[in-house]
C-alpha cells in the first residue's frame, strides 16, 4: 500500500524494518514491486484512454508532459528506468507513456525489471539507516523508532518546504 501512494520514503522504512527483522526481506520486496506497478499500470491505461487531453490541460502537466516526452523520444525503453529515478515525475510519463502508443506488453517488461532494481536499492538504503542506528545506538530498540521518525519528518520536510516556498513565492 505503501509504494502504491509514496514509494520511496516508504521503502527506506521498510528497509528498516527488515534490518530489525520485523519483515520479511522477500516478501516486502514483492509487495514494494506490486504497489508500484498497480499505481503504474493505473496511470498507464488512463493515459491510453484519455492521457493527452489530460496532460495539455493546465500549465503544469503541460510542461512536464513536454519534457517526458523528451525523455521517451531521446531515451525509448531506457527511459522507463530514468523516470524510476526521477523524483515527483512519474504519474506524467506513465500517462505519456500509454498516451502515446507505447506496446503493453514492453512497458510491463521493462517497468517490473526497473521496478525490482527501485525497490532492492531503496530497501538497501533502508536497510543500512538501519545499520548506522544500530551502530550508534547500539541494541537499543526503543531508540530505532525515534532514529525511523526523525529520518520520515526530514524527508518529508525536504520534499514539502520547496512546495511552501513555491506557494509563497506565487503569493
Amino acid at each position: 500500500m505503501g509504494t502504491f501512494l509514496e514509494g520511496e520514503i516508504f521503502l527506506l522504512v521498510v528497509g528498516f524494518f527488515i534490518k530489525l527483522k520485523l519483515l520479511n526481506p522477500y516478501v516486502s520486496l514483492v509487495s514494494a514491486m506490486a504497489g508500484a506497478f498497480f499505481h503504474e499500470m493505473i496511470y498507464f491505461l488512463l493515459g491510453k484512454w484519455k492521457g493527452r487531453e489530460f496532460l495539455l490541460r493546465n500549465r503544469h502537466t503541460r510542461k512536464e508532459y513536454r519534457r517526458a516526452k523528451k525523455l521517451l523520444h531521446r531515451y525509448g525503453i531506457l527511459s522507463i528506468f530514468i523516470i524510476r529515478f526521477l523524483y515527483g515525475m512519474r504519474m506524467i510519463p506513465m500517462m505519456l507513456m500509454g498516451a502515446t502508443g507505447f506496446s503493453p506488453v514492453k512497458f510491463i517488461l521493462f517497468n517490473l525489471i526497473s521496478l525490482f532494481f527501485w525497490a532492492v536499492i531503496y530497501l538497501s538504503i533502508g536497510f543500512f539507516f538501519g545499520k548506522a542506528a544500530e551502530h550508534f545506538f547500539g541494541e537499543a530498540k526503543e531508540y530505532y523508532f525515534a532514529f525511523i521518525g526523525l529520518v520520515i519528518v526530514i524527508l518529508l520536510l525536504l520534499l514539502v518546504y520547496p512546495k511552501i516556498l513555491e506557494k509563497i513565492r506565487k503569493q
